[in-house]
Order: C-alpha cells, then sequence, then structure tokens
C-alpha cells in the first residue's frame, strides 16, 4: 500500500506523519515540480510498485472488502490482452443533498449501465480515476499516464483501445463523497471537461493512424465519448432552444403545408423525447442495481442538473486555453455524514474507515 503525497502539500504530510502505519505501507513523496497533477505523481510512484497487478484509490475511497481479490481472480482467468478492470463507483450520501441525488443517478447509469456495455461490446471506455485495477506488464506498455492530461484515466482508456487492449468492467463497488457543494462540483466537472477536450485534440492529432488503429466503430465511440461529451455539455442550453423552436416551426408548417412537414415534426419530437428518456433510463436501471428505488423527481430533475454542466464547460474551454495542465482539486470531507455526531456515519465506521476533511482528485 503506497500513499502517494506532495512535498507541497504540507498539511497532509503531517497529518500522515503523525500516523503509526502498518509495515506494508509505505509513503512515496512527490517533488514539487510542473505540471503537479495527479498523473504526474502516479508515473513517480510507478518506479516503486513491484507487484503483477496495481490498483488506484483515492484517499477518500472505501472500496469493498473482497474488491482486490475478485479484481485478481478475473485477471488470473484471463489472457494478457485484459488491460484494466474497472469497479462501480457509487456514494455513501447519495440523498444527502439535490446535488447528491443528481450526481448518483449520473454516476448509476455511466458506471452501472453505459461503461458494462461498452466493455461487454469490446469498445474504448472512459475509466474514472480511481478503482481501476490494471496488468502492470499493459500499463508500462501503454507508457503510464500522461502527466499533462487532467483526464488521465479516460486518455489511459484510449490508449489501451489503440494498442489492442481489453478493458472490462465488474460489479464491485467503491463508495465515495459526492459533492455536496455546487462550487466544489463546478471546479471538479471543470476539469473532467477540460480533459475531455485535451484526450479528443491528443487522439486526433493523427486521425487517419486512429482510425486504421480502432476500426469505424471504436473510432465513432471515441468521438462521442470525448469531443461529443464536451460539446453537448458547451452548446445544450443552446440545442435545447434550437429543438424547441425546430419542433414548433415544424409543427406549424405541417398544419398549412401536409404530410411531409408532418412526418418531419413527428422525427423531430421523437429524436428530442428519446435522448431524454434513453438518459433517464439508463439512471433508473443504475440506480435499481444500487438499490435506490421511486427516485422519480430526481429523473424528472436531470434536464435542470444537464444545465449546470454548461458553465462547466465554458469554464473548461477559458481553463484549457490560458492554463490547460492546471489542476482543480476537490475539497472533501463537506458531507454531514463525516460529523462524528450525524447519523448516518454507520455506512462509513462499518467499513472501518477513519476519514477527515481533505483535498484530493
Amino acid at each position: 500500500m503506497k500513499l502517494i503525497l506532495e512535498e507541497r502539500d504540507e498539511a497532509m504530510r503531517r497529518a500522515v506523519g503523525a500516523l503509526a502505519l502498518p509495515p506494508h505501507f509505505e509513503v512515496i513523496t512527490v517533488p514539487a515540480g510542473h505540471p503537479q497533477t495527479k498523473p504526474r505523481a502516479l508515473n513517480y510512484a510507478l518506479a516503486f510498485a513491484r507487484g503483477e497487478l496495481l490498483t488506484i484509490y483515492d484517499s477518500e475511497d472505501v472500496p469493498e472488502p473482497r474488491q482486490l481479490r475478485d479484481a485478481a481472480a478475473i485477471f488470473a482467468s484471463s489472457d494478457s490482452r485484459l488491460a484494466c478492470l474497472q469497479a462501480v463507483l457509487t456514494f455513501y450520501n447519495p440523498n444527502e443533498n439535490w446535488m447528491t441525488r443528481q450526481f448518483t443517478a449520473e454516476y448509476a447509469a455511466l458506471f452501472n449501465v453505459v461503461l458494462p456495455f461498452l466493455a461487454k461490446a469490446g469498445l474504448p471506455l472512459p475509466l474514472g480515476g480511481t478503482s481501476n485495477h490494471f496488468r502492470m506488464t499493459a500499463l508500462r506498455a501503454a507508457g503510464a499516464w500522461d502527466p499533462y492530461n487532467v483526464t488521465e484515466d479516460a486518455d489511459l482508456g484510449y490508449r489501451f483501445a489503440r494498442l489492442g487492449y481489453e478493458t472490462g468492467a465488474f460489479a464491485s463497488r467503491t463508495f465515495e463523497e459526492a459533492n455536496t457543494r455546487f462550487w466544489n462540483w463546478l471546479r471538479q466537472r471543470q476539469r473532467w471537461l477540460k480533459g475531455f477536450l485535451h484526450t479528443w485534440l491528443v487522439l486526433m492529432r493523427q486521425p487517419v493512424i486512429l482510425f486504421r488503429q480502432v476500426g469505424l466503430v471504436r473510432f465513432v465511440v471515441i468521438q462521442c465519448l470525448t469531443l461529443g461529451v464536451f460539446a453537448t455539455a458547451l452548446l445544450y442550453p443552446f440545442l435545447i432552444a434550437d429543438a424547441v423552436w425546430l419542433i414548433g416551426h415544424t409543427a406549424l408548417a405541417a398544419s398549412l403545408r401536409g404530410p411531409l412537414s408532418a412526418l418531419i415534426a413527428g422525427f423531430s419530437a421523437a429524436s428530442f423525447l428519446l435522448g431524454y428518456c434513453t438518459s433517464m433510463a439508463c439512471a433508473a436501471r443504475g440506480l435499481r442495481d444500487l438499490g435506490y428505488f421511486r427516485w422519480y423527481a430526481t429523473l424528472a430533475a436531470m434536464p435542470i442538473y444537464w444545465l449546470l454542466m454548461t458553465p462547466a464547460a465554458w469554464l473548461a474551454l477559458w481553463d484549457f486555453l490560458v492554463r490547460p495542465h492546471h489542476w482543480h482539486k476537490t475539497e472533501h470531507g463537506l458531507s454531514s455524514l463525516l460529523r462524528p455526531a450525524a447519523p448516518g456515519n454507520g455506512r462509513r465506521q462499518r467499513h472501518g474507515t477513519a476519514l477527515s476533511r481533505a483535498s484530493s482528485p
């Protein structure tokens, strides 16, 4: 177990230094430098890793007890093309407020529905940044992490695909703290969207080579999951306004011009509604898998939550232009469930984890 700390993070270094760590823990201090990012720290610590498998956890994570054993068993029964396994990320404070409920529904759709589907279909998938279980030979063959990319996980997932490796998903869960405050969420989402843009630009430096390496279907999937995610967040309210205008305008034309205009109006409305219904169905399925039922109000409010992505995307675009490699840290320890006297803290206590206020990726 290697605790990777930054030289500049004196508060964390003091806190860890005060702990009586068991002998199987090793503290690695990453020298200050540029870029000051998580992937740079991971690359530095990789030199000290000796095992055949490697797992990344954020400092606030609480994985299920058998997760490492389950991942090792899957690797042992798979061939060397399996480079990585992504566990399910979810939250221990899903019902704390409106923001945490929306965050939980979003993650439920992604980690319980979308990523397992992509993995089963053999398609590229963006890794989640934590609870990633790697085969060391594949990780080193891929060049480890890009120290300049602020979504190093997604970038690495696509690099595996380019090299012919497979990425899998398995059902073991890792509990995290869902963002409870908008500004903290905004900074985190700004970094993620900036990283998606960065990843797309890197991948598309040589689009013909990328196409030859991954094929047509995977090429399209990569476009959708990088530039598609960023552009949708950037333009979401404008696309809504345009869709509403188009549907209304075509419906008016249909009443005046006949069947063809009516068909166009119906197709526009169906496409508009299908996108919403599909997203909500994925979220509902993922929530059901996690044991959360009757979150009807949360599912109905998802389009409002998506509107919050737009300011994050525009900030990400500006940030990419002025400081492309800056890492906006996410503050943790804000949940009321982490207060000693708060009800509901039992879930975290059952996992045997001491919690503290900290900043981490």
